[in-house]
């Protein structure tokens, strides 16, 4: 399909940038945006084709008030994964944090942390935690 066909089936919808956050209505984009469209793009980690649709951005923007320069990059399954593993690993933080002096040794509970922040690296590869990795590692006696 040519861009100029992609584009004529792009939906679009009215942008109100009174209902923008207050960091977005001080971008550019305030003065200037009138109507959201579809946005192809790639999902960074399936690499599946995707689109951030005008409702979608709509919704964003004006009702979760997310910041106007944010931009889609997971595919619903994959950006549903990473939500229930950046839980998952807050989850483990907070244990840790609470009953350090007795998870040092349970090696269950490490080899599962351990595995979490592995996979995380699928998700966000410029911002995992190494010295925690590395932590984790040691006390398992991995390194």
């Amino acid at each position: 399909m040519t861009k100029r066909a992609q584009k004529d089936q792009q939906s679009s919808v009215a942008a109100d940038p009174e209902q923008w956050s207050e960091q977005s209505k001080h971008s550019i984009a305030y003065h200037y945006k009138r109507e959201y469209v579809d946005k192809p793009f790639k999902c960074w980690r399936c690499s599946a084709a995707c689109t951030f649709t005008a409702l979608d951005q709509k919704y964003t923007f004006e009702i979760k008030k997310a910041s106007i320069d944010q931009r889609r990059k997971f595919c619903a399954t994959c950006w549903s994964e990473s939500n229930q593993l950046r839980a998952a690993l807050s989850e483990y933080d907070v244990r840790w944090a609470a009953e350090k002096s007795g998870l040092r040794a349970n090696k269950e509970f490490l080899t599962e942390w351990l595995e979490l922040l592995t996979r995380w690296k699928q998700f966000a590869p410029y911002n995992h935690d190494i010295a925690k990795i590395n932590m984790v590692r040691g006390l398992l006696k991995l390194e």
